[in-house]
């Protein structure tokens, strides 16, 4: 619902910026999903909710309620001020996993990453 005013322009702007917010947040919450490996159905039974209401999230259809936010962040082990960072601080146990795969599917990316690791060790 957009609230008339005399600037209709602002009303717009500020609807168009907060759904690219929603988009934004929605990202955030499935990149931390994909961290733990879960599917939308898993995390949305961990968290109590729907699984079309997570779905809706994580595309920036909707935003969670505080309550919902505060569940999904308990389930996903982050707090929840990390849904709403553009550049997140990775646990370590995330940023390691993250490094393996990546490794794992890349051989030159890990011969690259083993070169690198002996001149800095």
């Amino acid at each position: 619902m957009v609230v008339k005013s005399d600037n209709a322009l602002l009303d717009k702007d500020f609807e168009a910026k907060f759904n690219e917010f929603k988009i934004l947040f929605g990202r955030r919450i499935k990149y931390y999903r994909d961290l733990r490996n879960y599917t939308q159905e898993r995390l949305a039974e961990l968290a109590g909710i729907e699984q079309s209401s997570l779905s809706n999230i994580e595309k920036g259809r909707v935003y969670p309620a505080q309550m919902t936010l505060y569940r999904l962040a308990t389930v996903l082990e982050v707090e929840p001020y990390q849904f709403y960072t553009v550049h997140p601080q990775l646990a370590v146990q995330d940023m390691v996993k993250e490094i393996s795969v990546a490794m794992y599917q890349d051989k030159n990316l890990a011969e690259l990453m083993y070169k690198f690791f002996c001149t800095i060790h």
